[in-house]
């Protein structure tokens, strides 16, 4: 009897709760571009984006880690764009994947590090 209650509260969650897809490890590029305020990390050798979250309550967020990476101790107002960011990230989407779209996520942890000059 327990298959009952089960099934009706999986039926009455909405899909979105299930469109985000499983945390990934990825050697990626993470690059500013003040002209138009996007951050993107593009993950090599394919064609897929992901824009860092933005806004994580209390605790700094994805985008606050990266930008302050990139600027590397620059204090100049386009000083993120500078620079770009290579590494492995663990990113976690928020949102289902969607060929030629921008995927949003959160960005887990990065490790191996390089900020190199545009």
């Amino acid at each position: 009897m327990r298959i009952a209650p089960t099934l009706a509260i999986l039926l009455t969650l909405s899909t979105p709760a299930f469109a985000a897809e499983p945390c990934q490890t990825i050697h990626g590029r993470a690059i500013y571009y003040s002209a138009d305020g996007q951050l993107r990390l593009w993950h090599i050798g394919t064609h897929h984006e992901f824009e860092p979250d933005a806004y994580q309550g209390n605790t700094a967020s994805s985008w606050d880690k990266i930008i302050t990476l990139l600027k590397a101790g620059d204090t100049s107002p386009a000083a993120g764009s500078n620079n770009a960011l290579y590494g492995d990230f663990v990113v976690c989407p928020t949102k289902p994947y969607h060929e030629g779209a921008v995927q949003p996520a959160t960005i887990r942890s990065m490790s191996h590090l390089r900020v190199v000059p545009r």
